[in-house]
């Protein structure tokens, strides 16, 4: 099995066909590495784009690429060909920074094929997630790569990031430093029937406490220190994208917000809790305590 580093730059740009915003792709860049960690190839190609020839100045800002340097780059259905070829008949796991590259690939097979599988993906890694968990990031961060990058000590001399081939070969760099067999494969998401679907899933946050999706017992609270069920004093509010309500523990006379959010994913629902101690001042300035519902 090899292992394909990918890294795209696009141009976002108002469609008719699309009916909204595109973002066409204009550059592509990959890193092929053997299961042995060994860099074998390199992958480059500029796309000329045929929905807005008029690149905006953001992408222009950050990549330097010009309309220039496009003129002679091939077409969208001819990249795809190209890179078929390159990537050759072993088995292949293609790894993004983030799933974001993987969906505007999606998006532009859509556009060109009118149909979102990707020619030829056999195996699929958001290779930004293994690596924040390999280097302790909490997953409820973004990492960047440059910041990844650094933090792993890796020297970007000669590096044009943001460049397709450049982004590429930092994330290889990256691969090489965090890669642990035993938790990379398991890490591998295998382009099933179900893998499309997972992967346009969009999580959405529980907002109705009713919803039947809820279990009432995600709503209760143990006391950090004692261990037993506290109290809830008043109902609950929805804010910052989660539930909140005041627990007491009547033990350790020692009272708390209690936090819960509930995450609507493909797999089913992720609940995040969280429990802040209310201090002595913050008492002080509290609004009346609300009667217990259940």
């Amino acid at each position: 099995m090899q292992y394909v580093v990918v890294d795209l730059e696009w141009n976002g740009s108002y469609s008719k066909k699309a009916h909204g915003y595109f973002n066409e792709i204009i550059e592509v860049g990959a890193v092929k590495v053997s299961e042995d960690m060994v860099v074998l190839d390199e992958f480059q190609t500029t796309i000329r784009p045929v929905v807005s020839k008029k690149l905006s100045g953001i992408v222009t800002d950050l990549t330097s690429i010009t309309a220039e340097d496009l003129e002679d780059g091939t077409t969208f259905t001819g990249m795809v060909k190209q890179f078929t070829r390159w990537l050759g008949k072993e088995p292949t796991v293609i790894l993004t920074w983030s799933t974001t590259d993987l969906l505007v690939l999606m998006e532009n097979c859509r556009y060109f094929y009118g149909q979102q599988e990707i020619p030829g993906l056999q195996y699929y890694m958001d290779f930004q997630a293994y690596a924040q968990q390999r280097m302790g990031v909490d997953s409820a961060q973004q990492l960047g790569l440059a910041r990844a990058g650094e933090m792993l000590g890796i020297p970007e001399d000669n590096m044009s990031l943001h460049r397709a081939l450049d982004d590429s070969r930092l994330t290889a760099a990256i691969l090489q430093k965090v890669y642990d067999r035993e938790s990379f494969l398991p890490a591998i998401q295998p382009v099933d029937e179900e893998f499309y679907p997972r992967i346009t899933f969009k999580v959405t946050i529980i907002k109705d406490l009713d919803d039947p999706l809820i279990k009432r017992s995600e709503l209760c609270f143990n006391c950090p220190e004692c261990g037993q069920n506290m109290k809830r004093k008043g109902n609950w509010r929805f804010r910052s994208r989660a539930f909140c309500a005041e627990f007491s523990c009547r033990r350790c006379d020692k009272r708390y917000t209690g936090r819960a959010q509930f995450r609507l994913k493909y797999e089913g629902v992720e609940v995040r809790k969280k429990l802040n101690p209310i201090l002595p001042s913050e008492e002080q300035t509290a609004t009346e305590s609300e009667p217990e519902t259940v």
